[in-house]
């Protein structure tokens, strides 16, 4: 099975460079990453132009991300089918959805799931849905209960958001984990604790203990993800930038060069896990 790591625009400023996609997918290149995951709704370029800038830059991985939204069921229905279609043009190895809300009913949540899951098998597309607050996947308790209700159900472990919500490491609750991480089919490598979903640099030693626990938990995910047969595996480190990264009162100031620190996590993941493809 290759790793391949997968490099967000979330944190650069795409905004001040006179060719944004150029400049990012460019920056993804030179750092070392083997492809890139792009946020639909921020997507302006059409998708014949960024398939040429990834094959410009040798970049042989590209995951899209959709949301759904809207007052009711139904709405996250029909903006699933549209977000859904559009992120098809770009010729995904992998879609990455934010899917319903906690707020929705079980039964709601998993008639969207579904759907969702035969829009994937019809279109021969891989799709996980993000573990995240907000979303029905936000605390492993409820995560497991549409896991069980939904065979075909893929997630992307985004455990950083379950640290917070379960104010926890985890570590009292390996059923419910164990679980999760055997439908996991993608990684967003972010560091997060107790009070919070991101620490504020995870070079620092104070925060070694956390490292080594969500290191020990995507091994999980890599190892059940070769078990299963899958022929490739997607991580993308994902420091956010602010109000993710902690920042200076006043100047609003990161206390730390975000893209920096995913550079540092995509090679210190590619030391301490499976061999990769570049």
């Amino acid at each position: 099975m290759d790793i391949v790591y997968a490099k967000s625009f979330w944190e650069m400023d795409m905004e001040s460079a006179a060719d944004p996609m150029d400049a990012f997918v460019a920056r993804v290149a030179a750092d070392g990453f083997d492809g890139t995951e792009m946020f639909l709704p921020l997507i302006s370029d059409p998708p014949q132009r960024v398939l040429e800038l990834h094959e410009k830059y040798g970049l042989s991985h590209r995951i899209i991300d959709i949301v759904t939204e809207g007052d009711s069921p139904a709405d996250h229905r029909t903006s699933f089918d549209a977000a859904f279609e559009r992120a098809l043009a770009y010729q995904p190895d992998l879609i990455n959805s934010h899917t319903g809300r906690d707020i929705f009913s079980f039964a709601d949540n998993v008639a969207l799931y579904r759907h969702a899951a035969a829009r994937s098998a019809d279109a021969g597309v891989a799709l996980v849905h993000e573990t995240h607050r907000y979303r029905p996947t936000y605390s492993t308790i409820e995560t497991r209960r549409y896991l069980e209700a939904v065979p075909d159900l893929l997630l992307n472990a985004d455990l950083s958001h379950w640290m917070v919500v379960h104010e926890s490491d985890l570590s009292d609750q390996e059923d419910n984990v164990e679980i999760a991480l055997q439908r996991s089919r993608h990684i967003h490598a972010r560091v997060g604790f107790e009070e919070g979903p991101q620490v504020n640099d995870p070079r620092a030693p104070e925060w070694a203990a956390h490292v080594e626990r969500h290191i020990e938990l995507w091994r999980r995910v890599v190892d059940h993800c070769r078990t299963n047969g899958l022929a490739t595996l997607a991580i993308t480190p994902e420091f956010g930038p602010h109000p993710y990264v902690p920042t200076l009162p006043y100047t609003v100031s990161p206390v730390v060069d975000v893209w920096e620190v995913n550079v540092f996590m995509k090679d210190m993941l590619r030391d301490r896990l499976a061999p990769h493809r570049r």
